[in-house]
């Protein structure tokens, strides 16, 4: 297509005005094109302020008589100071020359030092404002410096926040827009002079913006001229120069600059409104990203909000000097309003998805069709040379930015084109002690456009990897767990989880009162629920988050395996079939179905420790301690929810820093693995105290003993039980077909991972221990280690279809033998979860409750209830058990002694009976629940006047009431207080019991005279922590009936207290606080400074 251009003479009545600073870099091509310009200017004047390189020098050269052959490129020189700023600098250049020439043009041609205009830039430009009279400002195409493909800079807008808009022109026609940059702009001198030119308030950066908005307020056309180019550096912006105008950094003054472009130029409505609203939005922009480490930008919003708040904007004044001015015209239609800027957030989300598509699809040797564009540059050599130029489309990528209408709703239509960077794969360097220890300059990165077309965004978007896999998994996973659909799940291992309150509560407080009362811990899985479940609170809270768990795992499982091989070069829809296969592991389905939150965590959690382990023992990561922080986060939410799996991922670390050769320094390698070693411990504390009293926990997990599973089973990954089957063998039997058919490095890492598991798996099938709450010894849980060996296997099949390395593929044929083999074992795994996933104990509905008046009666009490369950005994206060409860370590014989309350009761014998009630009383319990099936009838007569039948609990279960006078504390007789302290049973309802008005565990009353020996007795168990004083002097506890808290009370009045202050576990707190803020802070990855500052011209579709 060719370009026809108006008949124009060789010298315009324009003025240019070229503004220097430091720019030796760019200045020399800079000339050259003024030099080759197809239309000089009638003068050329150069601001120079205050450079200290080679820039006078260039200047004055410029500025010479060349001789008769040819003129100067510069009329004139002026040099400034330092701290000129550009709009001082082109204010100064305007008065010069009306000084010295009178009349040196009708129009202004503004350029930077770091611009090269092409050759017919300012005709192009000046053949626009003869078609359009009504323009006065007109502004060129801002081209990338170094890969003039790529468009930086073309119209500019604002925001309601003040943030700086680049606006497209698509096509070669000229688009209104509110301003243009000032690099290359066209200004009429009447304009210029009408509006007094650009604010010396902005020294620099965003004087254009407040120019074009003043230009169109008063009437004027701003137009962007997309056949106009220049290349620009932006030398300032990217950090390539120092901003000696400017009082703090360029960051800082972009935004409060941006700031006042918006509250000197809008409405007195939005102005006042502005003053309240920008400041706080800045303040809170600052803090988020003070969170995400980004420091650069949170300074900025914290400069700029002083920059408001102190004055230093001299809004007021400067609004009162633009009322001067007639302000006929409008800028409706010229913002970005907010649906625009949402259009553009998903713009440019869909295009990076598809920029990161075409960029794995070359990291995997699939070069996509690419679209040989040519530079939007044309050198002023090649200008004469070339006979069809391309136009529009052919010759500009109009993908590089996004596309626009003419005026009125922003930033609409799409681009077509994408920049995708090629990965470097330098080859590896030769050792050679001779060579000088010199870093190589980094090179810039080769750069392909492909199109963006229907194809290409379906593919990013609705059919990519992840959302197939959400998509499809979801509604398998409805269909596996159909029988158990609610956002309130119970049953099996799986206790009702508690509120928001009760669950903050419970890890707050010192003291439990579970089992009789203890002080250890409560399980770290509750501060994790308790966080989380905050998000959900609007649907359940915690509750909902463990349905969601429950119910979700398939497809969150399958994601977060497909998110952990990102590093990996293997085909996304491998990895894709491969994290559904994970996802479907027979260990997974049986959790699941058998309620083991535990198992569920971390078969989600599992994929990215073990990613992240394996990135810090085999990759050089600079970002090392953002690595470390995330892995060590990982490390610590499995520990929280599975021993077994904290201690297996702290030995495979261990071993993996001992076996494979550093990959960076000894000394950052040796902090990696300790802040992933040690980390975990502080987030987890206080438990890992628990940890030590209770070494059982390491092999029975928090979901206690298991019965004992078939070598069958386990050969299947199936760990017994309800809800899976043992064809997980499909998975053994693929693994061993990868590695030998094509055996390569990372299967190795597969293999040692599922060499781990196996010795977790041997570890809990040989090693028996009593379980925490009492019982007979026995095995654990073996779905984490065959979890674990499950996820290593298939790592080794996927470690076979990794591309490049030594190892090649037999036949051409057996990729697509193994694929469809692949996606057999995951139908294999699909149908049996869904035959049998549906079964188990977890289901959903109303959860079991006491009755409203037996809960009314517990509420005034403050007693407990006695739970005889079918799996388990369990005394908890006010309530029926919830989750976290058997997580909580008891004391020593309460075990024991809740067994033989639960035989006592089941035998039938009065004197049993009796003994059992009594003895419960005594220690707070007043309701007892029994198990289903049992007609509570049959109590009364037995126990005499001990107790009562209450109301049945909501599944059907029977409730007895216990008669007996009790308390939270209680006071007994000289005569019950001997019997107590000597081993006799408990008083039941025996005279010398008086019930005290108090609440545990911290006691204070005042007793009465009365006679000696009387004891103060507490439904509470002995244990190490409590403290008790009368008067005000220690007193020691006294054990009564051999396990419950005690005080002597003398025969005066006096002031008895009694309380758990649980001072060291308070400080355990505190340490875990200070892991948690370290941890947040390092864990958010740092912002890379280099990151994007050349290139920040990348096509944006």
């Amino acid at each position: 297509m060719e370009r026809s251009l108006p008949p124009v003479s060789r010298t315009a009545p324009v003025l240019a005005i070229v503004v220097c600073h430091d720019g030796e870099n760019w200045l020399p091509l800079a000339l050259s094109a003024l030099r080759r310009s197809s239309v000089r200017p009638r003068h050329v004047l150069a601001v120079d302020t205050g450079s200290t390189d080679a820039t006078p020098r260039l200047l004055a050269d410029a500025a010479e008589d060349p001789g008769p052959d040819s003129s100067p490129v510069l009329s004139g020189v002026i040099t400034l100071s330092s701290e000129t700023g550009f709009a001082a600098a082109v204010a100064e250049a305007v008065a010069h020359a009306t000084e010295r020439w009178g009349d040196p043009g009708s129009w202004l041609w503004l350029l930077h030092d770091d611009c090269a205009p092409e050759p017919d830039c300012l005709e192009q430009l000046l053949a626009v404002a003869t078609k359009e009279p009504s323009a006065t400002v007109l502004g060129s195409l801002g081209l990338d410096w170094t890969d003039p493909r790529l468009i930086v800079e073309a119209g500019l807008s604002t925001d309601a926040s003040g943030h700086r808009q680049q606006v497209a022109t698509p096509g070669e026609d000229p688009v209104e827009v509110l301003a243009v940059p000032s690099a290359g702009s066209l200004v009429r001198r009447d304009a210029w002079d009408a509006l007094g030119g650009f604010d010396p308030d902005f020294p620099l950066l965003r004087e254009d913006l407040d120019f074009g908005w003043r230009a169109n307020a008063a009437g004027g056309v701003v137009l962007s001229v997309p056949l106009a180019r220049v290349r620009h550096a932006r030398a300032v912006t990217t950090g390539q120069r120092a901003a000696d105008a400017l009082p703090g950094a360029p960051a800082a003054a972009n935004r409060a600059h941006g700031l006042r472009v918006f509250l000197v130029n809008c409405s007195p409505f939005s102005f006042w409104l502005g003053m309240i609203r920008l400041p706080l939005l800045a303040v809170l922009r600052a803090l988020a990203f003070v969170l995400l480490r980004r420091t650069g930008e949170a300074r900025a919003e914290f400069a700029a909000v002083a920059y408001l708040l102190s004055g230093r904007g001299g809004l007021r004044a400067a609004r009162a000097r633009r009322r001067r001015n007639p302000r006929p015209g409008t800028v409706r239609g010229l913002f970005t309003g907010r649906w625009a800027r949402l259009r553009n957030a998903v713009r440019a989300g869909v295009v990076g998805l598809v920029r990161r598509g075409v960029e794995n699809d070359v990291a995997l040797g699939r070069v996509p069709e690419t679209v040989e564009t040519e530079s939007a540059w044309v050198t002023p050599e090649a200008l004469d040379a070339r006979e069809n130029r391309p136009v529009g489309p052919d010759a500009l990528p109009a993908g590089a930015l996004r596309g626009v209408s003419s005026r009125g709703a922003g930033l609409r239509r799409p681009g077509t084109l994408v920049a995708v960077t090629l990965p470097e794969t330098p080859a590896a360097p030769v050792p050679d002690d001779t060579a000088p220890d010199e870093t190589p300059p980094a090179e810039e990165p080769e750069l392909v456009f492909v199109e963006v077309n229907r194809r290409r965004v379906l593919a990013a978007t609705i059919f990519a990897p992840p959302v197939v896999l959400l998509v499809v998994l979801t509604a398998l996973g409805l269909v596996v767990n159909r029988a158990r659909l609610g956002l309130d799940l119970f049953g099996g291992k799986l206790l009702p989880v508690g509120g928001l309150g009760e669950l903050w509560t419970s890890y707050l407080t010192p003291w439990h009162a579970i089992a009789g009362g203890t002080g250890a811990p409560a399980s770290a899985t509750v501060p994790v629920l308790g966080t989380l479940g905050a998000l959900f609170a609007p649907i359940g809270g915690p509750a909902a988050l463990v349905a969601i768990l429950l119910i979700g795992d398939i497809p969150l499982a399958a994601l977060s395996a497909y998110a952990a091989t990102r590093r990996l070069r293997v085909r996304r829809w491998v990895r894709a079939v491969v994290a559904a296969t994970y996802a479907l592991l027979p260990a997974a389905t049986a959790g699941v179905a058998q309620g083991r939150l535990d198992v569920v965590v971390v078969h989600l959690v599992l994929p990215l420790v073990a990613a992240g382990i394996a990135g810090l023992l085999v990759h050089a990561d600079t970002r090392w301690l953002h690595v470390s922080a995330l892995s060590a986060f990982g490390v610590a939410l499995l520990g929280a929810f599975s021993p077994l799996a904290h201690g297996l991922a702290l030995a495979g670390l261990l071993i993996g820093f001992v076996v494979l050769p550093a990959p960076t320094g000894l000394a950052r390698r040796i902090a990696s693995v300790g802040i992933v070693v040690l980390l975990p411990l502080a987030l987890l504390l206080p438990w890992p105290t628990v940890l030590l009293k209770h070494p059982e926990l390491l092999v029975q997990g928090l979901g206690g003993a298991a019965a004992s599973v078939s070598g069958t089973d386990l050969a299947g990954l199936d760990p017994g039980g309800p809800g899976a089957w043992p064809i997980g063998v499909a998975v053994i039997a693929a693994a061993l077909v990868a590695m030998v058919v094509r055996p390569t490095k990372p299967a190795a890492g597969g293999l040692a991972l599922a060499a781990l598991g196996a010795g977790g798996l041997v570890l809990v099938r040989v090693v028996t221990a009593v379980p925490m709450q009492g019982g007979a010894p026995s095995h654990g849980y073996a779905g984490v280690p065959l979890l674990i060996i499950g996820a290593g296997l298939l790592w080794v099949v996927l470690g076979s279809w990794q591309r490049g390395g030594t190892a090649a593929v037999p036949a051409t044929w057996l990729p697509k033998v193994m694929a469809v083999a692949g996606v057999a074992v995951f139908l294999a795994l699909a149908a049996g979860a869904v035959v049998v996933g549906a079964q188990g104990p977890l289901r959903a509905g109303e959860r079991p409750s006491l009755a409203p008046e037996v809960t009314a009666e517990l509420t005034a009490s403050g007693r407990s209830v006695l739970d005889l369950a079918p799996d388990a005994t369990r005394q908890t206060a006010g309530r029926l058990p919830h989750h976290g409860d058997d997580e909580l370590a008891p004391t020593p014989g309460t075990p024991a002694r809740l067994a033989a309350w639960r035989r006592a009761l089941g035998q039938g014998d009065a004197p049993a009976v009796q003994g059992a009630v009594a003895a419960a009383a005594a220690a707070g319990v007043q309701f007892i629940v029994l198990p289903p099936g049992v007609d509570p009838r049959a109590y009364p007569p037995l126990a005499k006047e001990l107790l009562s039948v209450a109301a049945p609990t909501s599944d059907g279960r029977g409730v007895l009431r216990l008669l007996p006078p009790a308390g939270q504390v209680i006071l007994i007789s000289p005569e019950q207080a001997k019997a107590a302290v000597t081993g006799g049973p408990a008083p039941g309802n025996a005279p010398g019991v008086s019930p005290v008005r108090a609440d545990l565990p911290d006691v204070r009353v005042r007793v009465s005279e009365g006679p000696t020996g009387r004891l103060l007795v507490l439904a509470a168990e002995q244990e190490a922590g409590w403290k008790a004083s009368v008067g005000g002097k220690p007193v020691p506890i006294v054990p009564a009936w051999g396990h419950q808290v005690a005080v002597s009370v003398p025969q005066s009045p006096s002031e008895v207290t009694v309380e758990y202050p649980g001072t060291e576990r308070n400080l355990l707190l505190l340490a875990q606080l200070a892991a948690v803020l370290f941890t947040l802070l390092t864990a958010v990855p740092p912002t890379n400074a280099r990151k994007s500052k050349k290139r920040g011209g990348h096509p944006v579709a």
